[in-house]
């Protein structure tokens, strides 16, 4: 837990709320910029970390105020969404909660609350997120059908309509899990980096090879298939859609783990750091080596290669 009085408290949140709002105009003003959205919770995890939940949600009802006046209550509602979980992750920095569950928890509460806003914005708004971005992608591939098609190249229709399907399918957990994971697990690695520099705790900043699944993960994967089971026989549920989701947020969560055992192995060859990034990367676009990296981290989760204690 980190000591501070209150007056450098407030002056500390009254500096970063000014710096969260003007990250937040600016990537909703600024087109280029907006590709930075993700990381305008980060000024909120640091106040949550250096000075508590009380104060952090002061600013969070202060700055959300202030956005809700100068952008409008929809995209203040947009930056809640990821103020609201950073604040989280900063508080759980505040009490000394492990890194990795403290990211895992993160992305927890930011896909609940993605869901949360996908319902609300169907009631409230009348417009649903998902079906707009799959009508979009729908309409992208067709154009560059008929623009393949004017060059006189046959496109395959079948093989089309089921590359269309497959995405209509895995849409949910593109714009709501997979994004929730990334947006967690950078705010949480640039905050420590931040307040690593400011209180210079090196515990903040774990290596990403440290990183591992709960040692249970095996028997709660087959818990949620159980439970999927039985909505199977549950009216107005699309079972398919929902298996073929949670196998593709599983198999995210075993191609990390198996990321992060295979940083533990290449620093155990002495690899340097630089030829180490390198053959992650490259890894990471060979198909093949993406499968065998899966893998490794399914079977790491039942037999523990780095002995990490969880």
């Amino acid at each position: 837990m980190i000591q501070i009085n209150d007056s450098k408290k407030l002056a500390e949140v009254s500096i970063l709320s000014t710096i969260g709002i003007v990250f937040a105009l600016a990537s909703t003003y600024i087109p280029f910029l907006s590709m930075f959205f993700m990381f305008n919770g980060i000024p909120y995890t640091i106040i949550s970390a250096r000075c508590g939940i009380r104060y952090s949600i002061m600013s969070l009802f202060i700055s959300l105020m202030i956005l809700m006046l100068t952008t409008g209550p929809i995209s203040a509602l947009m930056f809640a969404l990821v103020f609201v979980p950073s604040i989280f992750i900063g508080y759980n920095i505040y009490k000394n909660k492990n890194p990795f569950k403290n990211i895992g928890l993160g992305s927890l509460f930011f896909i609940l609350l993605m869901m949360l806003y996908i319902k609300l914005s169907i009631i409230i708004f009348n417009v649903d997120i998902v079906k707009l971005f799959n009508d979009m992608l729908i309409k992208t591939i067709n154009v560059e059908k008929d623009l393949i098609n004017s060059l006189g190249i046959k496109v395959n229709e079948k093989e089309l309509n089921n590359l269309i399907e497959s995405f209509s399918i895995y849409l949910p957990s593109m714009l709501v899990v997979i994004p929730s994971i990334v947006i967690s697990f950078m705010n949480y690695y640039i905050s420590a980096f931040i307040l690593k520099r400011i209180k210079k705790d090196e515990n903040l900043l774990p290596e990403v090879k440290d990183f591992s699944l709960p040692g249970n993960i095996p028997v709660g994967i087959v818990f949620i298939y159980v439970a999927t089971l039985i909505i199977k026989y549950i009216d107005g549920i699309y079972y398919e859609s929902i298996v073929m989701n949670l196998e593709m947020v599983i198999l995210t969560l075993f191609l990390i783990q198996g990321a992060c055992v295979y940083s533990y192995f290449l620093d155990k060859i002495n690899i340097r750091k630089g030829t180490k990034g390198f053959l992650i990367i490259i890894s990471f676009i060979i198909k093949p080596i993406v499968l065998i990296i899966t893998i490794i981290g399914m079977l790491d989760s039942a037999m523990n290669f780095r002995k990490i204690r969880r």
